[in-house]
């Protein structure tokens, strides 16, 4: 079967098709005889027979960009023969690569730079055998030097480094494997933190005020007669400010093939994880002006969460969603989220599954940080409801924070430079993306509250979502809720040591150290005396929660006074992209390696 021209046609008509809105509606075409699609802001890349047929396309992978605003780059040469290198018989899918826009494909034998969770256990495996370093580790993008790219709007594109790492492409879809799926959310999840007296309590048995919509590598995953026995970990991912959840379908799916070919990665009964093992869900987060999914059967429409107001993106600190027309009632994205995770839970849907890993970044690093810090759900087996399942073995939930803007602190405190020329950036000659470092001198700052003048300067420094005051401006009843349950007269030791105890893995980009805008108190870069850039609010955020870890006695962690409060990783050479955060090899321990802690 020789295909030609289809692919270049197609991947031309998936660039010029972006908007500011997500459109599910229009899955990339692939090749209509082999029913092949890529999701949405994505493009086909062809397998290739062998070197010596390059004509002949055998099936597709789909490229990711960094972001919507941004085209997809250049695929990378791929062939079938390339795959029967590396494939067994549980992993067949070895997959295509390609750059991001402004790259193009180039090889090397780069000196392999161990990360460091896999450099304190160097003596007792073996790195080449257990760490997967065919294609993309020895293959990279460097800079097209007459290229001249722009972005969707028009605007021209300043690529920034010489070389880049490729994205790993994911496996093509077929049509039906592509759809948008609907997970109802019960009336009783929007009343968990609120209270209703219009509603019965026939109103309340069995009644949905609207579904979640979501991709899955695994088709629908609320069929009433659907038990899935083979399932052994799930990932959740959570989209970004571009609610584009098909790219991150494709981007996790290209992360589970990644870590199915490593010998590091076991299930429980020590079998090598494969990828049939691996539930993939990207919940969509829709807004108003987003393309209503056709493919949902049910007549419960989809919930959606306003974009614009009070502030952008308002799904990512849990607001309340647009009212439903049946009941004029509202949930909050974090308890659509519970839902969710609870399907999951479930023993009787799922029973053998044994983690379920909730990622974000981004927009979502920031969901699922706040998220994390303020959900009740009984999946967590801790808080108000850990005695109703002491007895069951439920899954274990591990929460992967990626490349968040902002994080909500747990109290006032926050780093403050002991004089104006300890802040001023030591001039070491390295620049702060290639310092795999700490970026703040903690030597020189000091955690704590800020003096009168500093707080009348910057009054929303710690309201929700900086903090964990209420702010009204940005109203978040499930936070404030939930959270308040666990502060007495202002002390928050019950919140943090529940936090602590949750298994949290942080993720920063190397290369993520610009200098954000301000949101909040026109600081200029400080935005809330959190840092200049989303690197260095994720150091000094972590860093903050092992002093608290210091001042609070008995939160029954175990392993002594020494233990850290969750992981933190610096992914080289990367920055703020999703694919790549999640496609290297911290990223891929963070999902599916042990905790280190």
């Amino acid at each position: 079967m020789r295909r030609g021209k289809l692919l270049f046609t197609t991947v031309a008509a998936a660039a010029a098709s972006s908007s500011l809105a997500y459109d599910a509606e229009s899955p990339v075409l692939c090749d209509a005889e082999m029913n092949l699609f890529c999701p949405p802001s994505t493009s086909c890349c062809p397998t290739f027979k062998s070197k010596l047929e390059p004509e002949v396309i055998v099936g597709y992978s789909c490229l990711i960009s960094w972001s919507t605003r941004y085209p997809q780059g250049p695929c990378c040469p791929h062939f079938e023969e390339d795959d029967d290198v590396i494939a067994t018989n549980t992993s067949p899918w070895g997959g295509g690569t390609g750059c991001a826009v402004g790259y193009e494909c180039a090889s090397s034998s780069p000196e392999f730079i161990m990360p460091s969770f896999l450099r304190q256990k160097s003596d007792q495996m073996d790195v080449s055998r257990t760490l997967n370093t065919h294609n993309v580790e020895e293959n990279y993008c460097k800079i097209n030097s007459t290229a001249h790219p722009i972005d969707n709007q028009g605007r021209p594109i300043k690529n920034k480094y010489e070389t880049m790492p490729r994205y790993r492409a994911c496996e093509s879809f077929t049509k039906d494997s592509v759809d948008v799926y609907g997970l109802p959310i019960p009336l009783l999840a929007a009343l968990a933190y609120k209270s209703s007296s219009s509603l019965t309590k026939n109103d309340l048995e069995k009644q949905y005020m609207g579904q979640l919509a979501y991709y899955s590598n695994m088709g629908q995953i609320t069929a009433d007669d659907r038990m899935d026995s083979d399932i052994k970990r799930a990932v959740i991912g959570v989209h970004g400010s571009g609610r584009d959840a098909g790219t991150y379908l494709c981007a996790l799916t290209a992360t589970v093939a990644d870590a199915s070919k490593n010998q590091m990665f076991t299930t429980k009964d020590q079998r090598r994880l494969l990828s049939k093992d691996v539930l993939v869900v990207a919940p969509w987060f829709m807004a108003p002006e987003d393309n209503t999914p056709p493919t949902s059967s049910s007549p419960i429409p989809y919930i959606q969460w306003d974009d614009h107001h009070p502030i952008p993106h308002t799904f990512r600190y849990g607001a309340e969603s647009k009212p439903d027309v049946k009941y004029n009632m509202t949930v909050s994205s974090f308890a659509a989220m519970d839902v969710l995770l609870e399907h999951l839970c479930d023993r009787k849907r799922f029973p053998n599954l044994r983690r379920v890993v909730v990622v974000g970044h981004s927009a979502g690093g920031q969901f699922v940080q706040r998220w994390a810090l303020s959900s009740n759900s009984w999946c967590f087996r801790d808080g108000q409801f850990a005695s109703r399942f002491a007895e069951t073995e439920l899954p274990q939930v591990r929460v992967v924070v990626a490349n968040p803007r902002s994080f909500a602190y747990l109290d006032n405190r926050r780093y403050f430079a002991l004089s104006d020329e300890a802040a001023e950036t030591d001039d070491d000659g390295v620049s702060p993306s290639e310092n795999d470092g700490t970026l703040t001198p903690f030597d020189k700052y000091q955690l704590r509250p800020p003096s009168a003048a500093e707080e009348d300067s910057c009054k929303e420094f710690n309201r929700y979502e900086w903090g964990l005051d209420e702010n009204l401006e940005v109203p978040a009843p499930y936070v404030i809720n939930n959270v308040q349950k666990l502060i007495s007269h202002g002390v928050s030791s019950e919140l943090f040591c529940r936090y602590a105890s949750r298994d949290v893995v942080y993720l920063s980009g190397q290369r993520d150290v610009g200098t954000l805008g301000s949101q909040i108190c026109d600081q200029g870069k400080e935005d809330g005396y959190q840092g200049p850039s989303r690197r260095e609010r994720s150091e000094r955020f972590f860093e903050a929660l092992q002093t608290q870890k210091g001042e609070v006695e008995t939160c029954g962690r175990n392993g002594g006074v020494s233990t850290n409060v969750h992981e933190r990783h610096v992914v080289k050479n990367v920055g703020h992209d999703h694919g790549l955060i999640f496609q290297s090899p911290e990223g891929i321990h963070a999902m599916f390696g042990e905790n280190s802690t």
